[in-house]
């Protein structure tokens, strides 16, 4: 795994735990930590070989072993135990151009909108347009959208 599509990992963790109701604060450490990873001089493969993930500014013993988890399974366990309160879909949206995870789990939370098929579905039937922070801009941002494009 490259520091980047580490990084981009860590992102992606740091969204879906928003979704699922965890603490924002505590989950945007790892915007910080995947941006420390992406400036690393070395390759991230050789640190946690040689056991040094810790030597990462932010990172303790926990978040190294998440971090070897996501760079072994591809998936950590912090991930699998917010997986009870948001399916890993819930990603799909972030993935709109416009559509951060704040209004991906008020999507999630208060109109059960877990995929972007759900979304498609809420637009559909009118409901994006009740959903405070989604204006026309975002509306017509999810409905140009292709996933995996």
């Amino acid at each position: 795994m490259t520091n980047s599509e580490l990084a981009n990992q860590l992102r992606d963790l740091r969204d879906f735990l928003i979704i699922a109701g965890y603490e924002e604060s505590h989950a945007t450490r790892y915007t910080q930590i995947a941006r420390y990873i992406e400036k690393l001089a070395e390759p991230i493969e050789d640190m946690k070989r040689e056991h040094r993930l810790s030597e990462i500014p932010g990172v303790g013993k926990l978040v190294a072993q998440y971090i070897r988890e996501i760079m072994e399974d591809g998936v950590s366990s912090k991930q699998k135990e917010w997986e009870e309160f948001a399916p890993i879909t819930v990603l799909e949206l972030v993935r709109i151009p416009g559509l951060g995870p704040k209004t991906a789990r008020k999507l999630y939370q208060e109109y059960g909108v877990e995929s972007f098929a759900k979304l498609k579905q809420a637009d559909e039937a009118g409901i994006l347009q009740e959903v405070q922070g989604v204006g026309p801009k975002l509306i017509e941002a999810i409905r140009s959208h292709r996933p995996g494009a």
